[in-house]
């Protein structure tokens, strides 16, 4: 994946965080207005991780996030060589023996396709852009960003850089924020768009 932006956010306030989103690339493309994107930021942090990043979540809130990876780039089918389904967690083929394209009817993603991880081969279904939406509304309960009008890299740089905006944002729960206990920096491809749209 390209990343996008560079992100930059001050240890969390209760329900609150702030921050910066600033693009890599010197041309200037807008930013995205809509909460979606306050949630992508919150999720991709956690995913980041690294020295720099965010901290660790409770159990509870990385199977949340997990959900709304799903959700956004569609869940992954695990199947065998020959395109059947496995077991949960297993690499058996489930019983009654049924195909991933016949389970799935309608549901295979036509620009997804299969994969290959940890042993084990995947078809990609289709991502779910209007439940993403929904927890979305459920999550962000406030979401603002405002682009920086101040030159971000200067009169005297040598390299330009792209075009910032100050964001906050505020969760219905503080566990949405557990792994903001301190500045973190982190970059990422999300840009506050829904899959197809």
């Amino acid at each position: 994946m390209t990343m996008i932006f560079d992100v930059f956010t001050e240890a969390t306030r209760g329900t609150t965080l702030s921050g910066t989103v600033q693009y890599r690339d010197p041309d200037n493309y807008g930013f995205d207005q809509g909460p979606a994107f306050g949630l992508q930021l919150i999720m991709d942090a956690w995913s980041e991780g690294g020295d720099f990043g965010a901290g660790p979540v409770s159990a509870e809130t990385e199977a949340e996030f997990k959900e709304l990876f799903e959700l956004y780039f569609g869940p992954k089918a695990r199947v065998d060589e020959d395109g059947y389904l496995l077991e949960d967690g297993s690499t058996e083929v489930r019983i009654p023996r049924v195909k991933a394209e016949e389970f799935y009817k309608g549901r295979i993603d036509p620009y997804g396709g299969r994969g290959f991880s940890d042993g084990v081969h995947y078809i990609c279904l289709t991502p779910e852009p209007g439940a993403f939406a929904r927890r979305t509304e459920e999550i962000i309960v406030s979401w603002t960003i405002e682009e920086d009008d101040e030159d971000p890299a200067g009169a005297d740089a040598d390299e330009p850089e792209g075009t910032s905006a100050f964001f906050t944002l505020e969760v219905s729960d503080p566990r949405y924020l557990e792994h903001f206990a301190k500045n973190a920096f982190f970059q990422t491809a999300f840009t506050g768009h829904l899959p197809g749209a």
